[in-house]
């Protein structure tokens, strides 16, 4: 127990130092700009812009959701399908260590594509509230399967599904990176 316990500190350190020091300079950096997206973010995704506020927004908000999509599916839902999170499963450990990882990884990635979102009109009326709401649940699906409940899991797996398709929908293609990089 206390070299899983040595492992998951190892592993983690990392993930949530850049995290952490990620957030702070991305708050530094909105607060420069704070008009559209703080406005936007209070209202609820009502307060669009009427113009791209950020140069390459839809590039960068198919980066950032592809990669976040892409680490969803290869670090929680395929485990789970596959049974790796039950009880007794074999690689359950390693499964929870890389989908507690992943989750951070993903809320990181939807925070970015959310900030891109914002900055394009199309966008933000089609997609930026229910963009906004899957970085807070991918971390409760996460938490709820560690208690042994999976129903969050599949939620978090429709709504990518609904964004996907309504970024289809408004000409923007996403593409889920199958290998992203977690570790930074």
């Amino acid at each position: 127990m206390k070299k899983l316990m040595l492992v998951l500190v190892i592993l983690l350190a990392p993930a949530l130092i850049a995290t952490g020091c990620k957030s702070s300079s991305d708050s530094a950096s909105s607060s420069s700009a704070p008009s559209a997206s703080a406005v936007s973010s209070e209202a609820g995704g009502s307060d669009c812009p009427t113009s791209n506020t950020t140069s390459f927004a839809k590039t960068k908000f198919v980066l950032h959701s592809g990669l976040a999509f892409g680490a969803f599916h290869r670090y929680l839902y395929k485990p789970y399908k596959a049974g790796t999170f039950s009880k007794g499963a074999d690689g359950r450990v390693t499964a929870f260590v890389k989908g507690g990882v992943a989750a951070l990884f993903i809320k990181r990635e939807v925070r970015l594509a959310s900030e891109d979102v914002k900055a394009n009109p199309t966008l933000c009326k089609a997609i930026a509230a229910p963009l906004a709401k899957i970085g807070d649940t991918v971390q409760d699906a996460f938490d709820k399967v560690k208690g042994g409940d999976a129903s969050g899991v599949d939620s978090v797996n429709s709504a990518i599904s609904s964004i996907t398709s309504s970024s289809s929908k408004n000409g923007v293609d996403i593409t889920e990176d199958d290998n992203p990089n977690i570790g930074g």
